[in-house]
């Protein structure tokens, strides 16, 4: 079945939309306008949701300690019930701060990772604290500084944080290089480790079975709720299980091919404020936010 485009008067019926009870999001490309801020629309409909007792979670590709920050620059912290970070692999319930952590990779495979990537022109990077830190400042990841609103760090010690379990291990180039980063990703054949796209120049590796479900079941779990009570939204690639698997499914209107083609739902851009169009009309939120 295609995904339907959003018509405010194309929403199934009040009954059956009150079957959703809570409201996962993915940030960059969803959430979060072209310029990677909340805006005012998306703040209104969040404070909406939290008046009408709807539980909200963040799920990302970023740390937690990261995104925590990025939510008080955005003053959207109270508003926020749930973060699943890292692709799934972090978890924090916002109202207890309870904090799970898991799938990471064992010391030294990322050092093999970047010997095999070692000939191509790509930058390595591996989150520390919130910061990304490298062995080599360079220009591969300028555009995802001024986008994600990062910090970077070049790291002389780097070997330090390969000698112990990680969660992830980014690998930037060139956007107009990434067909050749994907084709020699498809190349890696050691399972304990798998790479993934997730932006136009950044590839992440990560211990098998780490996914934004893992966030979706933690979220569910925590409310106590089956994961088709959850409403969840998407753009890129490691949206796409998270979008399939949630009760309702919305891919944003800008989210790659496959995120849109397992969404139920496909929602206005992220430029045209998409998530709160969406939930305004869906949970019927106040009009100005609609």
């Amino acid at each position: 079945m295609s995904a339907v485009e959003f018509s405010p008067g194309g929403l199934p019926p009040a009954a059956e939309r009150g079957a959703i009870r809570a409201v996962m999001s993915d940030l960059d490309g969803t959430l979060l306008d072209p310029t990677s801020w909340v805006s005012e629309r998306t703040r209104a409909a969040l404070e909406a949701l939290h008046a009408a007792g709807v539980p909200f979670c963040i799920a990302s590709g970023r740390d937690l300690v990261s995104i925590g920050r990025l939510m008080a620059q955005w003053g959207i912290t109270e508003l926020v019930d749930f973060v699943s970070g890292m692709n799934g692999s972090e978890f924090q319930d916002l109202r207890t701060g309870r904090v799970r952590r898991g799938h990471f990779v064992e010391a030294g495979l990322f050092r093999e990772v970047m010997a095999f990537f070692a000939d191509l022109p790509v930058a390595f990077s591996i989150v520390e604290d919130g910061v990304f830190l490298t062995p080599e400042v360079t220009g591969l990841m300028d555009e995802m500084v001024a986008w994600a609103r990062v910090t970077v760090r070049e790291e002389p010690d780097f070997g330090r944080l390969l000698d112990v379990p990680q969660a992830k291990l980014h690998i930037f180039c060139d956007p107009a290089r990434m067909d050749l980063l994907v084709e020699r990703t498809a190349r890696w054949e050691d399972p304990r480790v798998v790479g993934v796209r997730t932006g136009p120049n950044l590839i992440e590796f990560m211990a098998p079975g780490v996914d934004k479900t893992l966030g979706l079941d933690r979220l569910a779990e925590a409310l106590g709720l089956g994961t088709g009570a959850v409403m969840a939204f998407g753009d890129a690639e490691n949206d796409t299980g998270m979008v399939e698997r949630a009760g309702v499914g919305v891919a944003m209107g800008n989210g790659c091919a496959d995120t849109r083609r397992v969404a139920d739902w496909i929602a206005p851009s992220n430029a045209e404020d998409g998530f709160a169009r969406f939930t305004s009309s869906w949970f019927d939120l106040d009009r100005e936010t609609g």
